[in-house]
């Protein structure tokens, strides 16, 4: 074949993205990568590329081991954060939350501005696409109560109580 019709092999746009899956003490969790970026965090099965996983799904998946294991509590890792600039802004103020702390959807709002409502921070955590990554279990109510979460109140529980920002329950050992 003459080099000049050899096919080059063009990326595939909507091809499905590389994903690894670690069992945690809230199930499992899917994480899913571009080949460069962390691109999603889901507790629902994610069907992804059969080929090589790339390096930082790889490390992704090794961190967020650590962290159920107690060894980690901060991840260091390229996220795709897609979203509105107000969306970005909550992500941000979350992402700062320490390890063990929670704040209120009123304090994120006042955070990134003061004009923000709760029940706005409250619809971008909810549309958090990295969720543990960017710790949106972090935030609750300015009452203390748990409310929403992307993977369900059992998980935002489970995570707080693993992180020591809510006491382990005497009866049922949560």
């Amino acid at each position: 074949m003459a080099p000049s019709a050899r096919r080059t092999h063009a990326p595939e746009l909507f091809a499905p993205l590389h994903v690894a899956a670690v069992d945690g003490p809230v199930g499992k969790v899917f994480l899913e990568s571009d080949g460069a970026l962390i691109t999603r965090v889901s507790f629902e099965a994610l069907t992804g590329n059969r080929g090589r996983r790339p390096a930082v799904l790889d490390e992704a998946a090794r961190q967020l081991e650590q962290y159920f294991k107690g060894r980690r509590k901060t991840f260091d890792l390229p996220l795709l954060r897609a979203g509105t600039r107000f969306q970005r802004l909550v992500w941000a103020a979350i992402a700062d939350i320490p390890f063990g702390s929670t704040r209120s959807y009123r304090e994120i709002g006042e955070r990134i501005g003061g004009r923000a409502m709760g029940r706005t921070v409250g619809l971008a955590c909810g549309s958090n696409p990295l969720p543990i990554l960017v710790p949106c279990h972090r935030v609750i109510a300015s009452d203390g109560l748990l409310t929403g979460y992307v993977g369900g109140l059992w998980r935002k529980r489970g995570l707080l109580v693993h992180e020591g920002a809510l006491p382990r329950d005497l009866f049922t050992g949560t």
